[in-house]
């Protein structure tokens, strides 16, 4: 991964960007709560632009359908603390399936990029980084305004989630294993 377009401050966390970046990496089967089988396909692409951008492409296990479609780009802010923002895609249509292909990307550059959402995540230990619980953004798989967390664990290769519905106490939990 280069990293040329940082700064020299950004430059110093490094080493945890690069464990963040690719920790999240990879493809992750689960249930959502309604027993949809989903597969979640997390792959680094524009990696000669400098940056740490990963597409992601949530599919429905039975009917192949796309749940959901974004490109993450990763910014680290300190030591322990990184912002995900999460872009909507311009002509989304045109990148189904290409998680298998992340030189597809290198024909395309920023411009794609509509919108954006920021998750802030902490390192909580070594692999392991979350989001708090005060984020009231959510992504189009879920209802908006519930409150959503999310951890990713490379210790024991799972991404979690966890969402509690909008004048609700009750969580509903999510978790996603790695499969590569």
């Amino acid at each position: 991964m280069t990293l040329s377009g940082y700064s020299q401050k950004e430059a110093d966390f490094t080493e945890d960007l690069r464990y963040f970046y690719t920790t999240m990496q990879g493809n992750y089967v689960g249930e959502l709560s309604d027993s949809t089988r989903i597969t979640l396909h997390l792959t680094p692409i524009w990696e000669q632009m400098g940056g740490s951008y990963l597409y992601l492409e949530a599919t429905n296990d039975e009917n192949q359908s796309v749940i959901e479609q974004k490109i993450l780009e990763i910014v680290p802010v300190s030591d322990i603390t990184f912002k995900v923002y999460v872009h909507g895609i311009r002509h989304a249509e045109a990148f189904v399936g290409k998680w298998g292909n992340p030189n597809f990307f290198d024909g395309y550059n920023t411009s794609i990029l509509k919108g954006k959402r920021r998750f802030v995540f902490f390192k909580t230990k070594d692999y392991e980084y979350q989001t708090n619980w005060n984020n009231r953004k959510s992504l189009k798989c879920f209802p908006a305004r519930d409150r959503i967390h999310f951890k990713f664990s490379r210790e024991d290769e799972r991404f979690y989630i966890k969402r509690i519905p909008t004048k609700s106490t009750h969580i509903i939990g999510y978790t996603l294993i790695k499969t590569d």
